[in-house]
């Protein structure tokens, strides 16, 4: 169980995703919606594990532009330092529309 209050946010029909990763505005954090290799969505937070410095989308990869951490866009996981990874929040499809359990703060 998680240690702190979660909500379930629908961020629409999973059909208007036609480009993954997407941006994704959940209040006032920021996530990428992605789907692992699985097929399974999430979103990963654009916030770095390191430093929290602001993770970006860098064509082809995710990067913390502070210190180059670099992040593989389907799962991600550092690509080019520790064994590390990008938070992520499920996601579930329910009736066509993605679904997202994020902390509610």
């Amino acid at each position: 169980m998680a240690d702190y209050k979660e909500i379930k946010v629908d961020l629409g029909p999973e059909s208007s995703y036609t480009k993954l990763p997407a941006p994704v505005d959940v209040g006032n954090w920021s996530y990428f919606l992605a789907k692992s290799r699985k097929g399974v969505y999430q979103l990963l937070s654009n916030v770095c594990p390191h430093q929290m410095g602001e993770v970006v989308d860098w064509g082809g990869v995710f990067m913390c532009p502070d210190h180059g951490w670099r992040f593989e866009y389907s799962e991600g996981v550092c690509v080019n330092g520790p064994n590390s990874r990008m938070t992520a929040f499920p996601v579930t499809v329910e009736s066509g529309r993605l679904i997202a359990t994020v902390p509610d703060d």
